[in-house]
């Protein structure tokens, strides 16, 4: 996965961003730590394996209305890929604020974990970026990334299943500006 690449995307939408909403000089921190809270909420939610009380505890990884994209080049919807890049737009705009970039790939991937203790990990790693002052923020960043592409490990997306999910949001991002979203 080319990281510095992902991070260099993410700052052109964040910039844009900025710059059509008028947001020059507002911290816009907190309103990401929480943006990637949602998301990640929203992931767990289609993953569904924390759901105990349901029947249905299968991952949501297909959608029954096809999108015009997906339509037009045969593919369907994967709800689950489409919230894991939602996350992983809010992880690389936090990371781009603290001038932080990870440009290698996953240094321990823990096979062992289980979807739900990742999750939870992921959670809890959030906080500790948060909390932490310094130059401890660097390691806790690097440490809340390596969890979460993990955990799209354990989810079963490819590097390349990632790439292209997160580069088809971002367009569809960069579109959604274009027409006043």
């Amino acid at each position: 996965m080319d990281f510095k690449q992902l991070f260099d995307t993410q700052w052109k939408l964040d910039e844009r961003i900025v710059e059509e909403k008028s947001l020059q000089g507002k911290d816009l921190l907190e309103e990401k730590y929480l943006a990637l809270r949602v998301e990640l909420g929203e992931l767990a939610n289609e993953w569904r394996g924390f759901k105990f009380w349901s029947k249905n505890q299968e991952p949501n990884t297909k959608e029954t209305i096809k999108t015009y994209y997906a339509l037009r080049e045969g593919r369907t919807k994967n709800p689950l890929l489409e919230e894991y890049v939602d996350c992983l737009h809010f992880l690389l705009s936090i990371g781009n604020e603290y001038v932080f970039s990870v440009y290698t790939a996953l240094k321990t991937s823990r096979v062992d974990h289980t979807v739900l203790h990742e999750f939870n990990q992921v959670f809890d790693d959030i906080e500790s970026v948060k909390n932490c002052m310094g130059i401890h923020v660097i390691g806790s960043y690097e440490m809340l990334f390596n969890d979460f592409l993990n955990l799209g490990r354990l989810l079963g997306f490819t590097e390349t299943d990632i790439e292209q999910a997160y580069y088809d949001k971002n367009k569809t991002n960069h579109e959604r500006q274009t027409n006043g979203y």
